[in-house]
């Protein structure tokens, strides 16, 4: 399982200096001052400013916010996104990790004795994953346990569950509230390592103060400001303050997204677009409209190229370079607008579906064809990819063709889900006192996933 605990790079790439003009080696050319040499060095300043000042006009930009990207053009890849945005900030608490690619090598689903597990958000139920856990049959020697993120946090148990999670190092993505955590945690680290820091938040730790009590502080208390929208005293914070290193250490390698090639499939904790929905479907810029830069030579590169388009969905879709997407979305806007909260639009995994069924392949035919005619005919030079994502506890278990949403609200009183792949026959499965049917569902091309929960009760 990859890992990295360094904080993001920040984009630090310099814009190389004007070179010098050669001198003259003619001996008898007469020497002539230059024009520029008349101008003032504070009109040559000013001028300078003016200049920046358009580019930043021209690209979005305020001048306190210029960075290496607005010279050098847009971001391309998530990660390009997020090195530039922690570029940006003169603490980055964010410490975003953007994607992992699992192997097939590494989820062998063919084997009879491997399995792949994936769990929906367990907000720390420790009790209801450990029945999980026992009702699959889980062997951490022979099964890839996955989770989708929210971990921690509104159930009883956060800190039994990230240790549990932390010490076998079980992969998976990081939720909304995770990234909460990591920031708080961050920003203690921050403070406890500056002169008198330490003393200061260990003084107000100690007065155990609502969000309420701490507004209420005079600001010569207020040694260090707050970010906005963060409660001192909330359960972010007294997670964050109470994890050991490791534990953090494990909380901030985990990425906003893993890609699992072999079954075509992302792995996020909200959502992503598949598609950018202020343009087009059909437009040139989406990466579904045409094929990757990747040309098919053989039956078995056809792999290679379906594998080069799904990453180019999460690179290329703006919106899906952005962590408050991926982390957050629920439903997008009549504008095209990501939004957090359901009911404002359509939901992103109606979106996602109804694209992934115009996908009709790589064909010859389809590859030679004009974007006119791809409209005429309504389909799309792609297969299909399939998204399996939390977040949504209201809408439940949501299974659709191409998206399977297995946040079940256990932290509610409802259920604990995980979706197992590689199971045969469920025969590693214990249904024993518990009437909840297993249900198999469609994955995919041509496979098919166990849908397996436990009853939760709610703290």
């Amino acid at each position: 399982m990859p890992r990295n605990n360094e904080y993001l790079p920040a984009a630090t790439t310099p814009l190389d200096p004007e070179g010098e003009q050669p001198e003259s080696s003619m001996a008898n050319r007469q020497w002539r001052p230059s024009p520029l040499r008349s101008i003032s060095p504070p009109a040559i300043i000013t001028i300078f400013l003016v200049v920046i000042l358009w580019l930043g006009a021209s690209n979005d930009y305020s001048l306190g916010s210029l960075s290496a990207s607005s010279f050098l053009g847009e971001p391309k890849t998530l990660e390009e996104e997020l090195s530039v945005e922690a570029s940006k900030k003169k603490l980055d608490f964010s410490q975003y990790v953007g994607l992992w690619t699992i192997t097939g090598d590494e989820i062998p689903i063919d084997d009879p004795e491997r399995r792949l597990i994936i769990v929906g958000d367990v907000h720390g139920m420790d009790n209801e994953l450990d029945n999980l856990l026992k009702k699959v049959r889980y062997s951490p020697g022979n099964d890839r346990l996955i989770h989708l993120g929210d971990i921690i946090t509104k159930g009883s148990h956060s800190r039994r569950v990230l240790t549990r999670l932390a010490a076998q190092n079980v992969t998976g993505v990081r939720g909304n509230h995770d990234q909460k955590v990591i920031e708080w945690r961050g920003f203690i680290d921050y403070v406890k390592s500056q002169k008198g820091g330490r003393k200061w938040f260990e003084e107000l730790e100690a007065m155990d103060l609502t969000p309420k009590e701490f507004d209420r502080l005079p600001k010569r208390k207020k040694k260090y400001s707050i970010p906005d929208g963060w409660q001192w005293g909330s359960e972010h914070w007294d997670v964050a303050r109470k994890m050991s290193q490791s534990e953090y250490d494990y909380l901030r390698t985990l990425p906003l997204a893993i890609h699992l090639p072999s079954l075509h499939t992302f792995l996020v904790h909200a959502g992503m677009l598949p598609y950018d929905p202020t343009h087009s479907i059909r437009n040139k810029k989406q990466p579904l409209s045409h094929l990757p830069d990747v040309s098919p030579a053989s039956p078995q590169d056809i792999e290679i190229v379906r594998a080069a388009q799904e990453v180019s969905i999460l690179n290329e879709v703006p919106q899906n370079r952005k962590p408050f997407t991926l982390l957050n979305v629920r439903d997008v806007t009549r504008k095209g607008k990501v939004s957090r909260k359901s009911g404002d639009g359509q939901p992103w995994a109606d979106m996602w579906n109804e694209v992934q069924r115009l996908c009709k392949g790589f064909s010859a035919e389809l590859a030679d064809d004009e974007p006119e005619e791809l409209k005429r005919k309504k389909y799309l030079p792609c297969y299909p990819t399939t998204v399996i994502y939390g977040h949504a506890a209201k809408r439940g278990l949501d299974l659709k063709r191409w998206t399977k949403g297995i946040d079940t609200g256990c932290v509610y009183g409802r259920r604990l889900t995980a979706l197992v792949f590689g199971d045969r026959k469920h025969k590693d499965i214990d249904d024993s006192g518990d009437e909840e049917e297993l249900e198999e569902v469609r994955f995919g091309d041509s496979s098919k996933a166990r849908v397996v929960s436990v009853k939760c009760r709610a703290p």
